[in-house]
């Protein structure tokens, strides 16, 4: 009985000292809890990186089609002629995503696009040039917008988009000449996101937008066409545009991505005034564009020193 009122005494006091003790020292503070919607996951990693990406692109171009209001001149609502072909390029995209403030998943992206080779030309009045001709396209693309949590695997991006596109496109032959077209484009679109496994990221986009200040300036090549109108600027007529691409990213490491997908965008540039030119009259017809492409590349994810991989 005694031995154990001995022991009791003594855990109280054991147990009062204890406490006093840990009063007297510094206890550090517990960090506070991560709003939610901002803990990261492998969407939010595969949104912080920098990729660089070899792709091909398939441009089609045309008809030109001279529509009826074109004062006769040109065969009226006739195809006047169109190209095709794969262009190889590279392509450097760097995207973000984080907290602003009490805003959790703020997006921000951008790329740069850069193709050259050869297209296949036709003309509905013979072949009047030779068949083959040189083009280069540079495209630009800027994305803002903001991620929303489905789940613990998906995420919702609605973004506004903007970005312009550079086409040199060079007839040659003894009929050759050069023109060069670009517009800029802006519109709104949707980014969804799903984690399938740790690491593996799917994702497809889409944008609908307007294009404009879309022009075409002509320029003669040495030997090419005198019958031209040489150093003229037409202004095309706006359209929309469209773009929808599907993509997948692997984190390979914490931080080493390889990536794959494909592209696809398309638009339209309307036929531009009459330009008087040598004694005669030029315009710039109506025409349609379709790109397709496809990219595969890695890239360098910055977000955390280690894997961050949401746990399903």
């Amino acid at each position: 009985m005694k031995k154990l009122l001995l022991g009791s005494v003594a855990l109280v006091a054991l147990t009062t000292a204890g406490a006093a003790y840990a009063a007297d020292m510094p206890v550090k503070a517990l960090p506070p809890p991560v709003a939610l919607g901002c803990v990261p996951n492998d969407i939010v990693r595969a949104n912080n990186q920098i990729s660089v990406d070899f792709i091909e692109t398939q441009v089609n171009y045309g008809p030109e089609i001279v529509s009826p209001n074109a004062a006769g001149i040109g065969p009226v609502g006739v195809p006047l002629d169109g190209e095709k072909g794969t262009l190889p390029g590279v392509r450097v995209t760097g995207s973000a995503m984080g907290q602003i403030g009490s805003i959790c998943n703020v997006y921000l992206s951008g790329s740069f696009s850069y193709t050259n080779g050869h297209t296949n030309y036709w003309a509905s009045a013979g072949p009047t040039l030779t068949n083959v001709d040189g083009a280069r396209v540079d495209d630009f693309d800027f994305r803002l917008g903001k991620g929303f949590n489905v789940g613990p695997q998906g995420m919702i991006t609605p973004f506004i988009g903007a970005g312009s596109r550079w086409w040199d496109r060079l007839l040659t032959g003894p009929f050759g000449y050069n023109e060069v077209y670009q517009h800029d484009y802006a519109g709104g679109g949707l980014l969804l996101q799903y984690a399938l496994v740790p690491g593996l990221v799917l994702s497809a986009d889409g944008l609908i937008g307007r294009t404009f200040n879309a022009s075409e300036l002509s320029t003669l090549t040495p030997g090419g066409a005198a019958g031209i109108c040489v150093n003229c600027t037409f202004q095309l007529g706006a359209s929309n545009i469209y773009k929808v691409g599907a993509s997948v990213d692997y984190a390979i490491t914490g931080h080493v991505h390889a990536n794959a997908g494909i592209d696809y965008t398309h638009f339209e540039y309307g036929q531009s005034p009459v330009v008087p030119f040598g004694g005669g009259a030029f315009l710039e017809p109506n025409s349609k564009t379709s790109d397709t492409t496809i990219s595969v590349g890695l890239g360098y994810s910055w977000y955390g020193d280690g894997p961050v991989l949401a746990r399903y």
